[in-house]
């Protein structure tokens, strides 16, 4: 196990070989991937160190880390370049470590520079077999303001004239499914009767929903209208055909088209919307 303790290490590795490194490593992206595997070119084995949960949030505020210590040092200890995985409780114990271990090099991130010169000038003074090594980096690039930003982010729908297009795109955004956050809703006259996104508690797709809430309106589906989001899997094409609708609409391409192939078999009319999702 790449993860290991301080005690451990110290037998596994011999003085004066390892490159050590250190961060917290939140929400971690491609930025921190790119930095561990140019810190691993400066030599090998490459040992990691994660701060703690209690050290991540004083640093970074109370509602950090996002990703806890333990799942951060095994996202680290997967990549192939990295050799050993340390968990440090305090920041401190960084002269510790490096007092146990005695790596050949020391990396850190560029950064503000001042600071971090002096300190290596203290740490060559200490342990002058060790070389310090200072990294190109963009590990603040994606911060956690970046990612609320993107998370929280809404569609402008003003900008969408299309009402149908609209509605679809609406139901899809505020839909609760973990995944598949696709919608259907079905028009009868010129207006929207039933509308529904996928629900995963009742391990159904949004399509055989909204026929259900058609249906229970007495609405004829011979007469009406299907828009979906994306085109109907061959299951939802079955429920389609059964309930003798024949006028389907679908805003994206998705899939291997097995639920449209189905439906023009048995000679209905499939057809896309054309619209470019910005």
């Amino acid at each position: 196990m790449k993860i290991i303790t301080l005690s451990k290490l110290k037998e596994t590795i011999k003085p004066y070989t390892a490159t050590l490194v250190g961060d917290i490593f939140d929400l971690f992206n491609i930025e921190h991937l790119r930095y561990l595997r140019e810190c691993s070119k400066v030599g090998r084995p490459l040992v990691v160190i994660v701060q703690s949960d209690k050290t991540a949030r004083i640093r970074l505020g109370f509602n950090r880390p996002i990703i806890g210590e333990r799942h951060r040092a095994e996202i680290i200890a997967a990549f192939e370049f990295v050799d050993f995985v340390l968990i440090l409780e305090k920041p401190s114990d960084y002269e510790k470590y490096l007092r146990i271990i005695k790596p050949r090099n020391y990396v850190y991130p560029k950064g503000i520079m001042r600071h971090r010169k002096y300190t290596a000038r203290l740490i060559t003074e200490k342990f002058p077999n060790i070389k310090i090594f200072f990294l190109e980096n963009n590990l603040h690039r994606y911060t956690t303001d970046f990612f609320a930003k993107r998370i929280l982010a809404r569609r402008n729908y003003s900008k969408i004239k299309n009402p149908i297009i609209r509605r679809l795109y609406f139901i899809a955004d505020n839909s609760k499914a973990a995944i598949g956050k696709i919608s259907a809703l079905i028009t009868f006259s010129g207006k929207i009767v039933a509308e529904s996104d996928n629900i995963e508690s009742k391990n159904m797709h949004a399509e055989h929903i909204v026929i259900e809430k058609a249906k229970s309106q007495q609405i004829d589906l011979r007469k009406a209208k299907l828009y979906i989001l994306i085109p109907p899997c061959k299951l939802c094409a079955q429920e389609i055909l059964k309930n003798k609708i024949t006028q389907i609409y679908y805003l994206h391409p998705y899939g291997n088209d097995d639920g449209i192939k189905f439906l023009r078999k048995h000679g209905i009319n499939v057809k896309r919307i054309k619209y470019d999702l910005k």
